[in-house]
């Protein structure tokens, strides 16, 4: 394996990882992870009002003194406080997020309120003056109240909302607490959420060493979401908790069905040998779409073992799996990978193959220019 792969290299992919990490799509088994959604414990924080709620009038237009101005309001019953006090058996806000949710008239649902007097853009306006309280909740922040997921998703905005009660010094430890049992929540919303507020704080006090015994079960159990198994991982190998390359080579292991997929793809940002074994492997796999993302996943810059096993997956009849090797080979970006580019892209026998290999090779010879030109105009490596 080429020194590319060493450990400043995977010390690179992994904080890569950590600023734009998989999205995956929600659903029974699987994690909604998106960075740039608040958490839970940050809109609890940043509320002055949250309330367990069912909807009454999903979309009231508010008619203010300017007959061309109106306000979409939202009107539910109250079902329960969180956080704040409020008397009320009614609440009325006004929606001003990006996207805001859309609800439906009956859904049970959390909102996260402000005193509408925090709101820059309308706390001077008209509908100041008829309405307390704006949710600046975004579509990716709606959180339907159903199911089993009732009590957990209470319960844990309830935690939140104590934090602010307790002395400074004692937070850190009760949020340690929180977040370590909601990363082994059921619930995708709450797991994910747990797993955002590790990677935003970044320190060791909502995770360390101490942890491995209760976090080892969630890595491997297919029970867990593949979300917030490769999430988790990232993180570990980000605090230097675990060992990265045979975990990620685990995974590639013991994952089945569709959340292999996942897995392979994640793997793409954490090149080691024991990764480029497993990925070898799947290469032999009966799933086209599995052997694609493998030949792709392969493709870490100076991976040079895995140039003699994509150059096999050229000669197969499944476009899509050449198309892959291609972008693997390219990615790889060594001479030698450089060279079987340029004999498929003189010598295969189908020409839409040998058309992308050119354009690889193109790409790479303009990248190389690239690196030399910038390494002329500055200083010396001897300097």
């Amino acid at each position: 394996m080429s020194g590319a792969l060493g450990h400043d290299h995977r010390r690179s992919a992994v904080g890569l990882a950590i600023a734009a990490l998989v999205a995956f799509v929600a659903g029974p088994t699987r994690a909604h992870v998106v960075y740039g959604t608040p958490t839970l414990s940050r809109l609890t924080q940043d509320s002055d009002l949250v309330l367990s709620v069912r909807i009454i009038e999903p979309s009231s237009d508010l008619p203010l003194p300017d007959s061309s101005a109106r306000e979409v309001v939202v009107v539910a019953e109250v079902l329960e406080a969180l956080k704040g006090s409020y008397a009320n058996e009614r609440v009325a806000f006004v929606q001003h997020g990006h996207g805001s949710p859309e609800y439906e008239k009956g859904d049970e649902v959390a909102v996260f309120l402000k005193r509408i007097e925090r709101s820059p853009e309308l706390r001077r306006s008209a509908v100041a003056s008829r309405i307390h309280w704006v949710s600046e909740q975004e579509a990716g922040s709606q959180f339907a109240l159903n199911g089993r997921v009732r009590p957990d998703f209470l319960e844990a905005v309830r935690a939140y909302a104590q934090l602010a009660a307790l002395a400074p010094e004692a937070r850190p430890k009760a949020m340690h607490r929180i977040t370590l049992e909601l990363l082994a929540s059921p619930h995708p919303m709450l797991a994910s959420s747990a797993l955002r507020d590790l990677v935003i704080a970044g320190d060791a006090s909502l995770l360390g060493a101490r942890d491995l015994p209760a976090l080892e079960p969630l890595l491997v159990s297919p029970a867990t979401s593949i979300g917030i198994r490769i999430g988790l991982l990232v993180e570990l190998e980000r605090r230097a908790l675990v060992d990265g390359p045979p975990r990620w080579a685990k995974l590639l292991r013991t994952t089945t069905g569709k959340d292999r997929l996942d897995a392979v793809r994640a793997s793409a940002a954490h090149p080691s040998e024991p990764v480029t074994t497993e990925l070898v492997a799947l290469l032999a796999n009966d799933d086209s779409q599995l052997v694609s993302a493998a030949a792709v996943a392969l493709g870490a810059p100076g991976n040079d073992a895995a140039i003699a096993p994509l150059a096999k997956l050229l000669g197969l009849d499944e476009w899509r799996v050449r198309m892959a090797a291609i972008r693997g080979l390219g990615r790889v970006a060594t001479p030698r990978a450089r060279q079987v580019l340029v004999k498929t892209a003189a010598a295969h026998p189908d020409a839409a193959t040998r058309r992308r290999a050119r354009a690889e090779v193109q790409l790479l010879d303009r990248q190389t220019t690239s690196a030399g030109a910038v390494l002329e105009r500055g200083s010396s490596p001897q300097q």
